[in-house]
Protein backbone atom coordinates (compact mmCIF):
# COMPACT_ATOMS: atom_id res chain seq x y z
CA UNK A 1 0.00 0.00 0.00
CA UNK A 2 0.90 3.63 -0.28
CA UNK A 3 1.45 6.23 2.17
CA UNK A 4 -0.39 4.84 5.55
CA UNK A 5 -3.46 6.63 6.72
CA UNK A 6 -4.33 5.79 10.04
CA UNK A 7 -7.41 8.39 10.81
CA UNK A 8 -9.56 8.63 14.65
CA UNK A 9 -13.34 9.04 14.42
CA UNK A 10 -14.23 11.45 16.08
CA UNK A 11 -18.04 11.61 15.93
CA UNK A 12 -19.88 8.04 16.37
CA UNK A 13 -21.45 6.76 13.20
CA UNK A 14 -24.73 5.17 13.73
CA UNK A 15 -25.97 1.31 13.39
CA UNK A 16 -26.75 1.85 10.27
CA UNK A 17 -23.61 3.55 8.95
CA UNK A 18 -21.74 0.43 11.15
CA UNK A 19 -23.01 -1.62 9.08
CA UNK A 20 -22.50 -0.57 5.73
CA UNK A 21 -18.83 -0.02 6.59
CA UNK A 22 -18.62 -3.55 7.82
CA UNK A 23 -20.45 -5.09 4.96
CA UNK A 24 -18.14 -3.03 2.81
CA UNK A 25 -14.58 -4.50 4.43
CA UNK A 26 -16.59 -8.00 3.91
CA UNK A 27 -17.00 -7.39 0.09
CA UNK A 28 -13.98 -5.62 -0.07
CA UNK A 29 -12.20 -8.96 1.58
CA UNK A 30 -14.35 -11.21 -1.46
CA UNK A 31 -12.73 -8.74 -3.80
CA UNK A 32 -9.31 -9.48 -2.53
CA UNK A 33 -9.79 -13.49 -2.78
CA UNK A 34 -10.93 -13.37 -6.02
CA UNK A 35 -8.31 -14.91 -8.61
CA UNK A 36 -7.91 -11.96 -10.81
CA UNK A 37 -7.12 -9.77 -7.90
CA UNK A 38 -4.98 -12.03 -6.19
CA UNK A 39 -2.93 -13.65 -8.57
CA UNK A 40 -3.47 -10.79 -11.27
CA UNK A 41 -4.20 -10.50 -14.95
CA UNK A 42 -2.68 -9.19 -18.76
CA UNK A 43 -5.17 -5.91 -20.05
CA UNK A 44 -4.02 -4.17 -22.65
CA UNK A 45 -4.83 -2.88 -25.92
CA UNK A 46 -3.97 -0.25 -28.82
CA UNK A 47 -5.85 2.32 -30.89
CA UNK A 48 -3.95 3.83 -33.53
CA UNK A 49 -4.87 6.46 -36.75
CA UNK A 50 -3.32 6.27 -40.07
CA UNK A 51 -4.74 9.62 -42.19
CA UNK A 52 -8.01 8.79 -43.90
CA UNK A 53 -8.88 5.98 -42.69
CA UNK A 54 -10.65 4.88 -39.39
CA UNK A 55 -9.24 4.11 -36.35
CA UNK A 56 -7.83 0.38 -35.58
CA UNK A 57 -8.61 -0.93 -31.96
CA UNK A 58 -6.58 -3.82 -31.37
CA UNK A 59 -6.79 -6.58 -27.75
CA UNK A 60 -4.41 -8.28 -26.99
CA UNK A 61 -4.91 -9.39 -23.49
CA UNK A 62 -8.28 -9.67 -21.49
CA UNK A 63 -9.20 -11.51 -18.18
CA UNK A 64 -10.33 -15.29 -18.98
CA UNK A 65 -14.00 -14.96 -19.20
CA UNK A 66 -15.00 -16.98 -16.08
CA UNK A 67 -13.18 -15.55 -13.20
CA UNK A 68 -13.96 -12.21 -14.43
CA UNK A 69 -17.83 -12.88 -14.77
CA UNK A 70 -16.97 -13.64 -10.77
CA UNK A 71 -15.13 -10.51 -9.97
CA UNK A 72 -17.97 -8.50 -11.32
CA UNK A 73 -20.31 -10.37 -9.26
CA UNK A 74 -18.51 -8.67 -6.46
CA UNK A 75 -17.82 -5.96 -7.78
CA UNK A 76 -21.36 -5.12 -8.58
CA UNK A 77 -21.62 -4.31 -4.57
CA UNK A 78 -19.72 -1.79 -4.63
CA UNK A 79 -21.44 0.42 -7.59
CA UNK A 80 -25.20 -0.45 -6.80
CA UNK A 81 -27.22 2.32 -5.49
CA UNK A 82 -29.30 0.60 -2.68
CA UNK A 83 -26.06 -1.77 -1.37
CA UNK A 84 -25.13 -0.93 1.87
CA UNK A 85 -21.26 -1.09 0.78
CA UNK A 86 -21.67 1.52 -2.13
CA UNK A 87 -18.21 2.69 -2.34
CA UNK A 88 -19.21 6.49 -2.48
CA UNK A 89 -21.60 6.01 0.58
CA UNK A 90 -19.12 4.60 2.63
CA UNK A 91 -17.05 6.94 1.39
CA UNK A 92 -19.23 9.50 2.45
CA UNK A 93 -19.75 7.83 5.80
CA UNK A 94 -16.34 7.69 6.91
CA UNK A 95 -15.41 11.28 5.58
CA UNK A 96 -18.34 12.10 7.79
CA UNK A 97 -16.82 10.58 10.91
CA UNK A 98 -13.09 10.99 10.12
CA UNK A 99 -12.65 14.80 9.00
CA UNK A 100 -8.51 14.21 9.35
CA UNK A 101 -9.12 11.65 6.46
CA UNK A 102 -11.04 13.49 4.14
CA UNK A 103 -8.19 14.60 1.87
CA UNK A 104 -7.19 10.85 1.92
CA UNK A 105 -10.91 9.74 1.00
CA UNK A 106 -11.06 12.76 -1.69
CA UNK A 107 -8.25 11.34 -3.84
CA UNK A 108 -9.88 7.90 -3.85
CA UNK A 109 -13.11 9.86 -4.67
CA UNK A 110 -11.59 11.39 -7.62
CA UNK A 111 -9.66 8.09 -8.59
CA UNK A 112 -13.16 6.21 -8.53
CA UNK A 113 -14.91 9.17 -10.32
CA UNK A 114 -11.86 9.57 -13.21
CA UNK A 115 -12.25 5.60 -13.27
CA UNK A 116 -15.90 5.55 -13.73
CA UNK A 117 -17.53 8.62 -15.09
CA UNK A 118 -14.24 10.39 -17.04
CA UNK A 119 -14.25 10.29 -20.92
CA UNK A 120 -12.73 7.09 -21.97
CA UNK A 121 -9.74 8.05 -23.74
CA UNK A 122 -11.88 10.67 -25.19
CA UNK A 123 -14.45 8.85 -27.27
CA UNK A 124 -17.44 10.70 -28.01
CA UNK A 125 -20.30 8.50 -29.50
CA UNK A 126 -23.08 10.99 -30.94
CA UNK A 127 -21.77 13.64 -29.51
CA UNK A 128 -21.94 12.50 -25.84
CA UNK A 129 -18.55 11.30 -24.12
CA UNK A 130 -18.61 7.70 -23.38
CA UNK A 131 -17.48 6.73 -20.04
CA UNK A 132 -16.80 3.59 -18.33
CA UNK A 133 -19.83 3.94 -15.95
CA UNK A 134 -22.14 3.55 -18.77
CA UNK A 135 -20.15 0.71 -20.25
CA UNK A 136 -20.77 -1.18 -17.16
CA UNK A 137 -24.35 -0.47 -17.40
CA UNK A 138 -24.59 -2.01 -20.66
CA UNK A 139 -22.62 -5.10 -19.70
CA UNK A 140 -23.72 -5.92 -16.78
CA UNK A 141 -27.73 -5.28 -17.92
CA UNK A 142 -27.63 -7.14 -21.11
CA UNK A 143 -24.93 -9.55 -20.29
CA UNK A 144 -23.53 -10.44 -17.49
CA UNK A 145 -26.42 -10.30 -15.07
CA UNK A 146 -29.79 -9.34 -16.85
CA UNK A 147 -31.35 -9.19 -20.51
CA UNK A 148 -32.17 -6.11 -21.12
CA UNK A 149 -32.71 -5.74 -24.83
CA UNK A 150 -32.32 -2.27 -25.67
CA UNK A 151 -28.80 -2.47 -23.54
CA UNK A 152 -27.84 -5.23 -25.78
CA UNK A 153 -28.61 -3.55 -29.01
CA UNK A 154 -26.48 -0.50 -27.66
CA UNK A 155 -24.03 -2.38 -26.96
CA UNK A 156 -23.22 -4.28 -30.08
CA UNK A 157 -23.85 -1.09 -31.59
CA UNK A 158 -20.45 -0.04 -29.75
CA UNK A 159 -19.16 -3.50 -30.25
CA UNK A 160 -19.18 -3.04 -34.11
CA UNK A 161 -17.77 0.49 -33.74
CA UNK A 162 -14.79 -0.25 -31.71
CA UNK A 163 -14.72 -4.28 -31.67
CA UNK A 164 -16.15 -6.43 -29.01
CA UNK A 165 -12.99 -7.33 -27.17
CA UNK A 166 -12.23 -3.25 -26.82
CA UNK A 167 -15.37 -2.50 -25.36
CA UNK A 168 -14.59 -5.11 -22.83
CA UNK A 169 -11.10 -4.13 -22.70
CA UNK A 170 -12.85 -0.58 -21.51
CA UNK A 171 -15.26 -2.16 -18.61
CA UNK A 172 -12.06 -4.26 -17.43
CA UNK A 173 -10.15 -1.39 -17.45
CA UNK A 174 -12.61 0.52 -15.15
CA UNK A 175 -13.38 -2.47 -12.84
CA UNK A 176 -9.34 -2.73 -12.28
CA UNK A 177 -8.90 1.13 -10.98
CA UNK A 178 -11.96 0.84 -9.39
CA UNK A 179 -10.78 -2.04 -7.60
CA UNK A 180 -7.24 -0.55 -6.47
CA UNK A 181 -9.71 2.43 -5.19
CA UNK A 182 -11.74 -0.59 -2.83
CA UNK A 183 -9.02 -2.10 -1.63
CA UNK A 184 -7.15 0.84 -0.76
CA UNK A 185 -10.35 1.78 1.61
CA UNK A 186 -10.83 -0.91 3.08
CA UNK A 187 -6.99 -0.75 4.14
CA UNK A 188 -7.74 2.57 5.55
CA UNK A 189 -10.92 1.16 7.34
CA UNK A 190 -8.98 -1.81 8.74
CA UNK A 191 -6.40 0.92 10.64
CA UNK A 192 -9.31 3.08 11.89
CA UNK A 193 -8.62 3.99 15.51
CA UNK A 194 -11.13 2.93 16.46
CA UNK A 195 -12.13 -1.14 18.14
CA UNK A 196 -16.08 -1.02 16.30
CA UNK A 197 -14.55 -0.51 12.71
CA UNK A 198 -12.67 -4.04 12.75
CA UNK A 199 -14.68 -6.78 11.86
Amino acid sequence: MPDEVVARLETEPSDDEWRGIRTFRLRADELCKSSLVSEGYELSANMSWKAGEPPQFTVSALPAEEPFRSLLLTFRHFVANDEPSNFLRVLNIVARHAPEARAFLEGLRDRWNQALFGGLMNISVSGKLLTASHIFDLWLNSHYFHNDEAKKQELERLSNMFTSDFVKFLLANAVTECSRAVMQLSYALSKLTNPKAAI
